[in-house]
């Protein structure tokens, strides 16, 4: 985790540093549209790599960006760094959080996000408050057992409000997501994953074809 960690704080100094030689524009955290074009964006805590989401650490209740990104692993493949990255803010130092996906989990992680508006309608039209669609396991990078879960809220504080669920140690890691950001996330997330397809065909699973016509 502490190697994660390290490597989102390195997103937020090379954001800063890049904001200083060139000009942004300011993010709009209820746009669901994702540019890939986007160097980086300003927000209230300085500048931040990309065109990210905006989420909320609900350990914390601080403000944080999302990033993503792939890394080859010589035993799994073909890996995405789902990263959140918190800006110093409030008296308190930055820090950042990863998810490690398989392709396959990756778009699973994109569908649900995706889903947030229709199955956040649903829990509030059924009053059932909240409820969790679990990605399932996934390996962190020093390679101990995790687990991933999409919850969508519908209650009367967050009502159509989706979080990411990241269990470790049996400690979960919590991050609340307005319904557009978890649709930029979902974008941002799928357009690093098939760009690093595309330049790596050989790293897709060998049923891979069939299974994106799910996502079509």
């Amino acid at each position: 985790m502490i190697r994660k960690a390290l490597w989102v704080l390195g997103i937020i100094g090379l954001a800063v540093a890049m904001a200083a030689g060139a000009q942004a524009q300011q993010l709009d955290p209820d746009n669901p549209a994702y540019d890939p074009d986007q160097q980086f964006v300003i927000t209230p805590f300085g500048a931040i790599l990309g065109d990210p989401a905006q989420l909320t650490d609900m350990a914390t209740g601080r403000t944080g960006f999302t990033h993503a990104s792939t890394v080859a692993d010589k035993d799994r493949g073909l890996l995405v760094m789902a990263s959140l990255i918190i800006p110093a803010q409030d008296g308190a130092e930055g820090g950042g959080h990863a998810m490690m996906l398989t392709v396959d989990r990756a778009r699973d992680f994109i569908a649900f996000l995706r889903k947030g508006p229709e199955w956040a309608k649903v829990a509030a039209d059924n009053k059932v408050g909240l409820f969790s669609k679990p990605i399932g396991d996934v390996i962190g990078t020093e390679g101990e057992p995790e687990h991933l879960s999409i919850v969508f809220v519908s209650d009367e504080q967050s009502r159509g409000a989706i979080r990411i669920e990241h269990v470790l140690g049996g400690v979960t890691k919590a991050y609340r997501f307005g319904v557009n950001a978890a649709l930029k996330y979902a974008a941002q997330t799928e357009h690093a994953l098939e760009t690093a397809l595309a330049q790596n065909p050989e790293a897709a699973p060998a049923e891979d074809a069939e299974k994106s016509k799910l996502f079509e």
